[in-house]
């Protein structure tokens, strides 16, 4: 079996909201053998610890703190961004900010909790650039050139 990724800008769409589905929602097949995926997964609750201080203390500048999260349902896993996004020192809150393709015991706009141990990734935007972002960024590199660059304009951070 695989996984879905969303690459998925939880910025654009909560910035669009109305129920229209942004030009960055994308949902992607993933294996869940995929090396660069999950070097990226590992690299994302490595350094879980940056984000849980960003979101304590943002800066100025600093906005959309979301985090992504599996979802399994029989024998589909979908990798899901939660905005907004909250910790309590032990785990986080958020709003699922993607629908599901396969995974039916989870809806858009449904509130979870998951342990720092078990997210998939984290972003924040700071001043336009993106933080973190990890499986976003993974995915990002597997587009064509020109897909890459509607990605870009679709988008209101710029991926360094």
């Amino acid at each position: 079996m695989g996984r879905w990724l969303g690459i998925v800008a939880v910025v654009a769409l909560a910035l669009v909201g109305c129920g229209k589905k942004h030009p960055a929602d994308k949902v992607t097949y993933v294996a869940d053998d995929d090396p660069r995926m999950n070097v990226a997964m590992e690299k994302a609750r490595a350094s879980v610890k940056r984000f849980t201080a960003a979101l304590k203390s943002p800066k100025a500048g600093q906005s959309a703190f979301s985090i992504k999260m599996a979802f399994t349902d029989g024998g589909n896993t979908e990798h899901m961004w939660l905005t907004p996004v909250t910790f309590d020192g032990t785990k986080f809150t958020g709003t699922v900010n993607n629908e599901p393709e396969k995974v039916k015991s989870v809806k858009m706009g449904q509130k979870v909790t998951v342990a720092p141990d078990k997210i998939s990734d984290w972003m924040y935007i700071d001043n336009r650039k993106l933080v973190g972002g990890e499986t976003l960024r993974v995915l990002r590199d597997g587009l064509t050139p020109a897909e890459r660059a509607d990605f870009d304009k679709s988008v209101p951070f710029v991926v360094e």
